[in-house]
């Protein structure tokens, strides 16, 4: 029987853990073909199957039941091998490029991660820029980008993307301009915009006002809300600090984009990109419920 190399228990590995040979073959940046090729090159080495393959995917077989403890022990042989070749954490250094969209609420909560991740890896420059532009990070025009994508919407094959929390958008009004509308001393009216918003809002007609203003800008319109011109469709995340902004009553919140922590594929062998994507990942567990729509007590 041919002895097994790491690349051998890898493939094993990956297709233990994800029961099928796409997801194993994305797990470790091949195609589904060479995933596929190799399992089926194993086992005729060893001449004994490795996994059954059902409809439902990849089963493990008996023979895999006794493999895997061993591929386990090496692959942990051999991260240990790997941390103790980069060194201690705190001696990563070099630089860092992040790519962070130009919106205040978000980038409040990316850079309090930021600013962890700096205690913590004293050596390692981070190069941050604030853009709603789109960033190549096939070009490394960035090593992470922050973006909010549609909520259909998919980062390229050889991205890898992960998301962080959902931002919806409501119709919001000052709490005084509300109430002398219903005494009838003001007319409540909406501000329009040009910019797209979810088709599930309610439109002018639905509401009963008129358009009275239009502001484009989340920031601008925000403004204008405050000041008591109207009611107008703003980011969720953008009220919460407000007392004096709410939601416009018998309306409810859509939701409008997945905010995204972007990489490209061929960083992920990168210690400094593998810390921090660790760190910002933590952005996930303390995403605001109210910035997705949810009411909070």
């Amino acid at each position: 029987m041919q002895e097994l190399s790491w690349d051998d228990l890898k493939v094993v590995l990956a297709c233990s853990r994800h029961g099928s040979t796409r997801m194993a073959a994305s797990a470790l940046g091949v195609s589904n073909s060479t995933i596929a090729r190799r399992l089926e090159t194993l086992e005729a080495a060893i001449e004994g199957r490795l996994f059954d393959r059902t409809p439902d995917g990849l089963l493990a077989t008996a023979l895999c039941e006794e493999l895997l403890p061993i591929a386990k022990t090496v692959e942990d042989t051999i991260s240990d091998g790997q941390l103790r070749l980069t060194g201690r954490d705190a001696l990563l250094a070099g630089k860092l490029k992040v790519s962070i969209a130009d919106f205040q609420p978000m980038n409040r909560l990316l850079f309090e991660k930021l600013h962890d991740f700096s205690k913590t890896y004293p050596r390692i420059q981070l190069d941050v820029k604030s853009s709603n532009e789109n960033v190549d990070l096939s070009r490394r025009e960035a090593d992470f980008a922050v973006r909010g994508l549609k909520i259909d919407q998919r980062p390229p094959k050889d991205i890898v993307g992960v998301k962080l929390g959902l931002l919806s958008v409501g119709l919001y009004v000052h709490k005084q301009l509300l109430a002398d509308a219903r005494l009838g001393k003001r007319e409540l009216t909406l501000i329009d915009t040009a910019e797209a918003l979810p088709t599930e809002l309610p439109t002018q007609s639905e509401l009963g006002i008129r358009v009275k203003h239009s502001v484009d800008g989340v920031i601008p319109r925000l403004g204008a809300v405050a000041n008591q011109m109207g009611v107008a469709a703003l980011p969720c995340c953008t009220v919460s600090d407000l007392d004096d902004v709410v939601r416009l009553p018998q309306t409810e919140s859509v939701p409008f984009r997945y905010v995204w922590l972007l990489y490209h594929k061929d960083l992920r062998q990168s210690a400094r990109v593998r810390a921090l994507f660790k760190h910002l990942l933590e952005v996930e567990n303390s995403w605001p419920d109210n910035w997705a729509g949810r009411e909070t007590s």
